[in-house]
């Protein structure tokens, strides 16, 4: 089971907004909707770490990092309109892979009403193989007591 982390225990922070259309037929933000968010809000993760330079999101680059698994825990509900904080803290690193929690908070809580683990693998577009994590990567890493 994953240990729930608090606002305060994430390093890097972005925003976003729902939409009408992500609300299902109960009035919930729909459970795909957070996934799709945490996609999108990735990006900046990855620049905040990289920079906007050497951000490594393409089909050419020699390291970039493939996701390999996620785990998902549904906290609260969450209803349009919703503004949230999403947080980011690497939380694992191994020789190949490494892991990111990641989580939706809405404005003003402490809570999430959803997290995430993601497990990515470095990777070697150019020659299909996995690789060795980046520095930056270990660097940026914050493991949970």
């Amino acid at each position: 089971m994953q240990k729930i982390l608090s606002r305060s225990e994430y390093d890097f922070f972005t925003t976003a907004s729902t939409r009408w259309r992500d609300s299902d037929t109960l009035g919930h933000i729909n459970h795909t909707i957070y996934l799709s968010i945490l996609e999108t809000a990735h990006k900046d993760f990855l620049i905040h770490m990289y920079g906007e330079e050497k951000l490594p999101l393409d089909f050419d680059s020699t390291s970039a990092g493939l996701l390999a698994s996620m785990q998902v825990t549904y906290i609260e509900q969450s209803h349009h309109p919703a503004k949230f904080d999403v947080g980011f803290r690497i939380t694992r690193v191994g020789t190949k892979s490494y892991d990111v929690h990641e989580a939706l908070f809405l404005k003003g809580e402490d809570t999430p009403v959803f997290q995430s683990i993601h497990t990515f693998v470095m990777f070697n577009f150019k020659e299909q193989k996995s690789i060795p994590v980046d520095d930056i990567v270990k660097e940026n890493l914050q493991e949970i007591e």
